[in-house]
């Protein structure tokens, strides 16, 4: 793919965008991935390669069976003919992409204009293309409904009407709790003692909530108006009702 360089004669074309400075002189080392997301370093000798050379430099010679894309700053990915140059210092372009499939299939993630080489994608592709951590989700957006959930390791079906658009949020989170050993569970971190009653079908009214102590820790009455923290970093809250005069 390319014959003996001296590492200090290659210029790591991402490094410099992130550093915001000019390329240096010598060859230029940009990602390729092929059918995948999964980008190795490439070693180009232009600044300005054509299409063809970026499929030369990975040993790819049958250019009429290959689409390939630069991934743009913003994420989009942009078509490069074969006679096409890549000004790798205008465009700021570090990632390449080649799919060998037909037909292309488009959609939008987080409004990124996106062209996947497969009739189907991975959640784990979309989670990289987007950089998300594992604190959000993708989701396939419905018009007029609720989006969907793309669960870890499934397929979205590209051929599917309506995929068109993805989506990233936040994944809601649910904190269990239990009352007289019943368990629930809140996206809420902090709930008062009314909303915690409100969880209980039924809640006798004569009764008082409380907080039960972890440990050598004695139990607590909870009023309605306070606030306990659910999300604790050890164990699971837990609450039980008693009548009013029997507690203390």
């Amino acid at each position: 793919m390319s014959h003996m360089t001296n590492a200090a004669d290659i210029d790591d074309v991402c490094d410099a965008v992130r550093e915001e400075r000019a390329l240096r002189g010598g060859k230029y080392r940009v990602g390729l991935a092929v059918d995948s997301v999964d980008f190795s370093p490439l070693i180009l000798d232009d600044p300005v390669p054509l299409g063809r050379q970026v499929l030369y430099a990975a040993n790819i010679r049958d250019l009429d069976r290959y689409s390939l894309f630069v991934v743009s700053e913003g994420g989009d990915f942009e078509d490069v003919r074969p006679d096409e140059a890549v000004d790798l210092r205008e465009r700021k372009a570090y990632r390449f992409i080649a799919f060998s499939g037909d037909p292309l299939y488009r959609f939008t993630l987080n409004g990124r204009r996106i062209v996947w080489g497969m009739p189907t994608v991975s959640e784990e592709a979309l989670r990289a293309l987007s950089g998300i951590g594992a604190e959000q989700a993708v989701f396939l957006e419905i018009r007029g409904g609720t989006d969907r959930l793309i669960r870890p390791g499934s397929q979205v079906d590209l051929t599917e009407p309506g995929v068109e658009a993805f989506i990233t949020a936040a994944l809601a989170q649910n904190f269990p709790f239990f009352v007289n050993d019943k368990r629930y569970t809140t996206d809420k971190r902090i709930l008062t003692g009314a909303e915690i009653k409100a969880f209980v079908p039924g809640w006798d009214s004569t009764h008082d909530l409380v907080l039960e102590g972890h440990g050598s820790e004695p139990d607590q009455l909870v009023s309605d108006e306070e606030r306990v923290r659910i999300d604790i970093e050890h164990g699971v809250r837990r609450f039980s009702s008693v009548p009013k005069a029997n507690f203390g």
